[in-house]
C-alpha cells in the first residue's frame, strides 16, 4: 500500500510565504526577529517539500486548503485599507499558490470524488466531534473526510499539518495519522 502525504491549510501556507525567495543571508540582515523566523520557516517548508518531491513521495493538496489559503491574499488584494506592498505580498502567495497546486509531484484533490460522498463523510466526522466535545472546522473535517475516503481506496494517508491534535482525534478511529511536516522525515 502507497502512503500519500495530504497537505493541511498550515503547511500551505508556509510554502507559499511571498517572501521565501529571499537568502537566507539578506534575510539575516534584514527582518525582524518575528518575521525572520517565519521567512526560515517558510523556506525550511519549501525545501523539505522539495526532498519528498525529488524522492517520489506522493504528495496532495485538498481543494478546501487552496480555497483557505487563497481567500485570504484575495481580500487583503481588494481591501481599499491595504497598502501597496500587502498587496503585492498578497498576489505573490497566490502565485505561489497556483504553481503549488500546478507543481509536478503534487496532486489536487477536488472536494468532489467518484470514490465516496466527502460531504457526507465530513458530516458523519462532525457527528463524532461534537458528541465527543471536540473543536471541529469544517474545513479539517473536509480534508479528515477525504482522508478516509482515499484510505478506503487502498492508499494509506498522512496528514501533514502545523497543529495535529484534532486531526488526531478525528482520525483515530479510520487508523489515519496526522504529523507534524517537520516529523515526516523523507
Amino acid at each position: 500500500m502507497s502512503t500519500l502525504i495530504f497537505l493541511d491549510t498550515g503547511v500551505v501556507g508556509k510554502l507559499i510565504h511571498p517572501d521565501v525567495e529571499q537568502s537566507k543571508t539578506r534575510l539575516a540582515q534584514n527582518a525582524k526577529s518575528e518575521v525572520k523566523k517565519s521567512i526560515l520557516e517558510a523556506i525550511e517548508c519549501n525545501e523539505w517539500l522539495e526532498t519528498l518531491i525529488n524522492k517520489e513521495y506522493s504528495i496532495a493538496i485538498s481543494e478546501i486548503v487552496n480555497y483557505e489559503a487563497r481567500r485570504e491574499h484575495i481580500r487583503r488584494i481588494c481591501d481599499r485599507k491595504s497598502g501597496l506592498e500587502e498587496k503585492q505580498k498578497a498576489l505573490k502567495a497566490i502565485e505561489r499558490l497556483d504553481a503549488l497546486i500546478t507543481k509536478k509531484g503534487v496532486a489536487y484533490f477536488p472536494v468532489t470524488c467518484e470514490e465516496g460522498n466527502v460531504m457526507q463523510e465530513a458530516a458523519e466526522l462532525w457527528a463524532f466531534a461534537h458528541n465527543n466535545s471536540y473543536v471541529a472546522y469544517d474545513a479539517d473535517l473536509i480534508i479528515a473526510a477525504q482522508a478516509v475516503i482515499i484510505k478506503r481506496i487502498g492508499i494509506d494517508v498522512i496528514i501533514a499539518a502545523t497543529d495535529t491534535e484534532d486531526f488526531n482525534r478525528l482520525l483515530q478511529q479510520h487508523h489515519i495519522e496526522a504529523r507534524r511536516w517537520r516529523d515526516i522525515k523523507p
